[in-house]
Parts: structure tokens; sequence; C-alpha cells
């Protein structure tokens, strides 16, 4: 296995796709999600089975710089416009062995700007400690990254991990979206995330939007950022105006995420 996964690494046999997201008040485009897809027809084409694999033969420092940089270099040729969201996990960006200044060192050639560049956190990884991810954090910063975090709500620390790493953005967990528009609960808690982040001055995007109910529901609570196969698949040249014609046909295989 860790033989196919070094061969997938040195042949940068992966490919991106890119899902816009999108600025529901002024109907634009705010920026694009990069998600890595393996090889086509391998166990790898899935993004989780591929960083999963990577993470276990402790090759995931190796995969995700060149997922960054497949995903820098296609977001610039396409002549995509907004900001490209790059999902990292916090295990590399704590792994004193990952090399460091790789990002910039991509973005500086693609001919983009690090304002541009979204380094975006799940909490689906570990955090094993706040304050060394908030210095390396910091870092980033410093060149003009955003930093956003995913899948808040998703796991106990949300609010605490809001409050200590001060993201520009955070990501709604996809179990608050789903059937919002038939759970009061849902539609509480949703309230005062979008209430809390506009105190904070922070973006607040909901995604996983699959329901023209779910999107309706949304934009009444007050939701200013959106992203969903309702409105737009990942696809390799994506849509980069907003949908006259939100997309209600999906495939649960692109919903995968990764780096």
């Amino acid at each position: 296995m860790i033989y196919k996964l070094r061969d997938i690494i040195e042949n940068k046999n992966i490919s991106t796709v890119f899902q816009p997201i999108f600025n529901v008040k002024d109907k634009t485009v705010l920026g694009y999600e990069a998600l890595t897809r393996g090889p086509l027809n391998t166990e790898f084409q899935s993004p989780d089975k591929l960083f999963s694999y990577a993470t276990e033969y402790g090759l995931l420092s190796e995969l995700e710089i060149l997922c960054r940089d497949n995903a820098i270099r296609q977001f610039s040729s396409l002549k995509l416009q907004g900001m490209l969201f790059l999902n990292i996990s916090p295990l590399v960006l704590l792994d004193k062995n990952h090399p460091r200044g790789e990002t910039i060192k991509f973005v500086e050639k693609a001919g983009i700007n690090c304002q541009q560049i979204v380094i975006e956190l799940s909490e689906k990884y570990p955090y094993p400690n706040n304050e060394a991810l908030s210095c390396a954090l910091e870092q980033y910063r410093k060149y003009g990254f955003n930093v956003a975090i995913d899948d808040l709500g998703a796991g106990y620390s949300s609010l605490k991990l809001w409050s200590e790493l001060r993201p520009e953005i955070v990501k709604v967990d996809r179990y608050f979206v789903e059937g919002c528009d038939q759970d009061s609960f849902k539609q509480k808690f949703l309230t005062a995330i979008f209430d809390l982040a506009r105190s904070a001055n922070t973006k607040v995007i909901v995604e996983g939007i699959e329901t023209e109910n779910e999107y309706t529901l949304l934009k009444k609570l007050g939701m200013d950022y959106a992203q969903g196969f309702y409105l737009a698949m990942p696809l390799y040249s994506p849509d980069t105006s907003f949908p006259l014609f939100p997309n209600v046909e999906y495939s649960y295989v692109e919903s995968e995420k990764s780096a």
C-alpha cells in the first residue's frame, strides 16, 4: 500500500475539483473550495481513503503539499476569481518536519495573492494543542492568509476553538443544515451562529445545502454565504456566476472532502 501511495505522490497522480461558494446577498462568487480526487477507478479515488492511508503510513505531509500545489496552479490556470479555500490538517501544521513556506512559494509562482488563500481547518481532525496551532496559523496570517474553521458544531469544542483561533471565516457543519426547514432547534442554533458571527465580524458559510427548502429557510434566517450541491457541483471547470436555476441533482460521491 505504501508503495502505491508513494507512486501517486511522486507522479503527481491526483486531480482537483472546485466547488463555488456564493454571496447570496450580492449574488456573486465569494470563492472556491478545492477538493482532491485520487487516481480514477482505484481505491484511492475517494479522498477519504486517500488521506486516511496517507495518515496511516506517514505520508500526509507529502500528500498535502502536492494537493496545495495542484489546487493553486489549477485555480490560477482557470483564472478563477475570489478566494481559494484549501483544506489543511492541523496535524500537518503541527508537524515539526513539515516543510515551511511551500504554500507561499506556490502562490507566488501562480501569480495570485496570499490574501486570496483561506486555510480551512476541520474539526474532524484532532487538535492536540490549540495554543501551538494558533502560533502556526499566525505565521500564515503574517503573509495575508485567511483562516477558516470547517464543520462548526461537529465537535464539542467548536465555540472554544472559535474563541481561541479567531478565524476570519467559520463554516457550519452539514448536520445543522440537513432538514433545517423542519427543525426548530436547528433554526435556533443557526440564528445564534449568524448573530454571534456578526458581533465578532466573522463570515459564516453555510455548506452542504442540498434542497430548495433548506436554501430558502437559511436565507430567511440571515445567511450571507452559501455552498452546496443545490447551488453548484464540484467540477474541474466550475461555475463562475451565481446560479439562475440551482442544481438539485447530485452524487453523494462528490460530497467527500479533503485537502
